[in-house]
């Protein structure tokens, strides 16, 4: 019996450093090439943390945050050889590119626990729990991110791009965020449920 345990307890040891491998390397796929944006008529959106929710809410938070580590070092990297925007040259700071992703497992994670006890005899509360867990790991990203950027470059912005930072900020999160968290709702949520279900199989 013990030895059936140890057995199972390898096996899925094995299971879970190999699905993280893979969303880690999805993640930096995504990061990487144009699969990372869904490019709508007004607006790029932005899905490169998708791997990063799936593995909290599949997996369990210890994947989630070795995905999301993973995310945040592509986006310095990315930063550091290629900017493409103004505020891209922040993002060489982990403060900026690292610690505002590392929180996305910690929120989307422990939103879902809540929400599963919370909601487990209501039809659907799984995928309710799920779609609410992923928009506040979806939110925290946004906004973990541009509180960053306020509280660690407020003035440099100002200074590098003639407008206040926190009239930036505020711009760039009221002209995307709602369509960019409805978007990774969608697309997410799926993949959660099916890979949840098949997951029961393996």
């Amino acid at each position: 019996m013990d030895a059936r345990v140890k057995a199972q307890s390898g096996i899925f040891s094995t299971k879970m450093m190999v699905s993280t491998a893979m969303l880690i390397a999805l993640t930096v796929v995504m990061m990487l090439t144009p699969v990372g944006r869904i490019q709508l008529p007004i607006i790029s959106v932005t899905i490169a943390h998708i791997p990063i929710l799936i593995a909290a809410l599949v997996f369990g938070l210890y994947p989630g945050l070795a995905v999301a580590l993973a995310f945040g070092l592509v986006s310095l990297f990315v930063a550091l050889i290629a900017p493409a925007t103004l505020l891209d040259p922040f993002f060489v700071n982990p403060l900026i590119s690292i610690l505002p992703r590392l929180l996305i497992p910690v929120t989307t994670y422990f939103s879902y626990r809540g929400l599963s006890k919370l909601l487990e005899k209501m039809k659907g509360g799984a995928v309710v729990s799920a779609g609410i867990s992923v928009a506040v790991g979806n939110l925290t990203n946004t906004f973990g991110v541009y509180c960053m950027l306020y509280l660690v470059y407020a003035r440099r912005i100002m200074e590098e791009t003639g407008q206040s930072a926190l009239t930036l900020i505020i711009t760039a999160i009221s002209t995307s965020t709602a369509i960019k968290c409805v978007a990774v709702v969608v697309l997410t949520v799926p993949l959660v449920m099916a890979l949840k279900k098949a997951m029961r199989y393996i």
